[in-house]
């Protein structure tokens, strides 16, 4: 149980990050897949290639701990855009193709 604790909060860590790096509001199929695909990943290795108890539950407590932040960043962040109608790199092209024209 520990274990498939331990891969969830790494692998709800890891999609935070790409939601707020990468703007993954915008393909939630993409946001599905990645956290489906760390979460099995990260299972998958602690169980088959780590040894019991290699991490303790404090691993867990750490990742949710941190996902925590940066999940609320990344809701600031596509509050803001929404708010200002930012499209982050569509308005940098929009606005390079307005000054082209």
């Amino acid at each position: 149980m520990e274990s498939a604790l331990n891969g969830l909060s790494f692998a709800a860590l890891l999609t935070s990050l790409y939601i707020l790096r990468f703007r993954g509001w915008r393909t939630p199929w993409v946001v599905v897949f990645y956290l489906t695909f760390f979460a099995s990943l990260e299972v998958i290795t602690s169980y088959y290639f780590l040894p019991p108890g290699a991490f303790g539950p404090w691993l867990a407590i750490v990742c949710f701990g941190l996902t925590i932040p940066v999940s609320i960043a990344a809701f600031l962040v596509w509050r803001h855009e929404r708010c200002h109608d930012e499209g982050g790199d569509e308005g940098v092209s929009r606005g390079i193709d307005s000054a082209l024209n």
